[in-house]
């Protein structure tokens, strides 16, 4: 868990509370630099209560901007 990267994602708006609640999952399970996130979408998605298609269009918006 890495409170640097959550904390840097709690602050920043995404336009989508779905987007917001990927980050903040992936950004729970981010190594301190951020540079690797430790879960897959399907945990995501079972964690959350997202579908599994919600959660890949979500991290698509992300990997987008």
């Amino acid at each position: 868990m890495s409170n640097l990267v959550t904390t840097l994602c709690q602050r920043r708006k995404f336009g989508s509370a779905t987007v917001k609640t990927v980050i903040m999952y992936m950004a729970d399970r981010a190594s301190d630099d951020g540079s690797g996130v430790w879960t897959s979408k399907a945990h995501i998605a079972d964690d959350t209560e997202l579908s599994k298609r919600t959660v890949q269009t979500a991290i698509k918006e992300l990997t987008a901007k």
